[in-house]
């Protein structure tokens, strides 16, 4: 069975992030990121079929990973317009 760690973007009504397995709180953090931290550090000691969600400003859950804030493949940069000198 897979244990998914969420994370929501918005503190609860008591200004801390709490962090659940299957809608059961598990652990409240003072911010954010202590709440990812902690985790991706329960995750790496459960090993095995463990993720991490955590839900984005647009309300969307996406599972976190290593390259949770870059892309796989770096997006080309468009070419200068040219110029001619004369």
């Amino acid at each position: 069975m897979t244990r998914v760690y969420e994370i929501p973007y918005q503190p609860d009504e008591g200004a801390s992030w709490t962090v659940s397995v299957a809608g059961c709180p598990i652990g409240r953090f003072a911010s954010r990121f202590e709440a990812l931290r902690a985790a991706v550090n329960r995750a790496a000691a459960d090993g095995g079929d463990t993720s991490i969600g955590v839900e984005g400003a647009d309300g969307i859950w996406r599972p976190f990973g290593s390259d949770a804030k870059r892309p796989a493949k770096p997006p080309l940069l468009p070419a200068p317009p040219l110029t001619v000198v004369r």
